[in-house]
């Protein structure tokens, strides 16, 4: 019997801009953010709970993907950084960036994140690595 990934191995949120999701029961998040209207920049913070309680931003992203939006054209590339909380996405090579971050990133007491894009960009959460398997219509709620 084929089992769909939603519920097994993955869970979403859309849009997810500003957005705590709890990754108390997922190994880690992959982040989605897309602009396509200049520069963007995205804000990792991790909280206490999905209010903001003891907002953090640590210096745990020290790479990202990015691509063009052009879709004939549009090949993933490696952006290393030095280790920080604030990714700045370039404008037409990195209109589209994958920011990941391990559950074991959290600060401890802080298993909420949010991944927060400047002007019109967009973010999808995609938590994986789920613990606990459940039908999609049976998934808890990851955001309060």
């Amino acid at each position: 019997m084929y089992s769909e990934a939603l519920g097994r191995l993955i869970n979403v949120v859309a849009p997810a801009s500003g957005t705590y999701i709890y990754l108390g029961d997922a190994s880690g998040v992959t982040f989605s953010g897309f602009e396509v209207d200049g520069a963007t920049q995205f804000q990792l913070t991790f909280a206490a709970d999905s209010a903001g309680t003891g907002a953090v931003t640590p210096n745990v992203i020290d790479h990202y993907y990015g691509r063009s939006a052009d879709q004939s054209n549009g090949i993933w590339h490696k952006t290393t950084m030095s280790a920080g909380s604030l990714v700045t996405a370039a404008d037409v090579t990195e209109d589209h960036v994958i920011i990941e971050v391990s559950a074991a990133m959290c600060p401890d007491n802080k298993p909420w994140v949010k991944l927060t894009g400047d002007g019109s960009s967009t973010v999808t959460a995609i938590l994986h690595d789920l613990a606990y398997q459940r039908t999609p219509a049976n998934l808890r709620s990851v955001i309060a």
